[in-house]
C-alpha cells in the first residue's frame, strides 16, 4: 500500500501543477493592442458655433495631430471660405488662405495646437487645419464653418 499512496500523491501534485500553470497562462495573456494607425492623424477639438460670432473677436481653434512613427512637425490653420477681400473677389472659388503655422515645440508624436485668428469682416467663414509629420506627409480636417456679425 505504501507504493499506491505515493502514486496518488504524485498524480495529485501533477494535476495541481497543470491547473496552476493553466491559471497563470490565462492571467498572463493580455488583450492584443489595436494596431497603431500609420501616418499623420488629425482632428479638430472644437465644433462650429451655433450662434454668430462677433467681428474683431479672437477665434481659438484647437486641434490634435498625431504620428506615432515619424513625429509631428507643424500644424497650419487655413481659411477655406471668407468674406470678400479688398479687391472685391469672393473667396468661394476653392482658394485657401494660410492664417498661421505653428511648429511642434520638440520631437513629439502628439501635438495639440491652439491657433487663434481674428475675423475682421462680417460674413461666412470656413476654416480647416492641416497637420504635418517630419517627412512632410500631411492630413487635414474637414472644414468648420461659422458666421461672423
Amino acid at each position: 500500500m505504501p507504493g499506491k499512496r505515493s502514486l496518488d500523491l504524485g498524480r495529485g501534485l501533477i494535476l495541481m501543477a497543470v491547473v496552476v500553470l493553466g491559471l497563470l497562462a490565462a492571467c498572463s495573456q493580455t488583450e492584443a493592442e489595436p494596431p497603431t494607425p500609420e501616418g499623420v492623424q488629425i482632428q479638430l477639438l472644437v465644433t462650429s458655433p451655433t450662434q454668430p460670432l462677433p467681428v474683431n473677436q479672437p477665434v481659438n481653434v484647437i486641434s490634435k495631430t498625431e504620428d506615432a512613427k515619424q513625429q509631428v512637425s507643424h500644424v497650419e490653420l487655413y481659411a477655406v471660405k471668407w468674406p470678400s477681400q479688398e479687391t472685391g473677389v469672393e473667396s468661394g472659388n476653392g482658394s485657401e488662405l494660410l492664417l498661421r503655422s505653428d511648429a511642434a515645440d520638440f520631437a513629439q508624436t502628439v501635438f495639440t495646437a491652439h491657433q487663434e485668428f481674428v475675423p475682421t469682416e462680417p460674413g461666412s467663414y470656413g476654416i480647416k487645419v492641416v497637420g504635418y509629420n517630419k517627412l512632410g506627409h500631411s492630413a487635414e480636417t474637414e472644414s468648420l464653418e461659422f458666421v461672423v456679425e
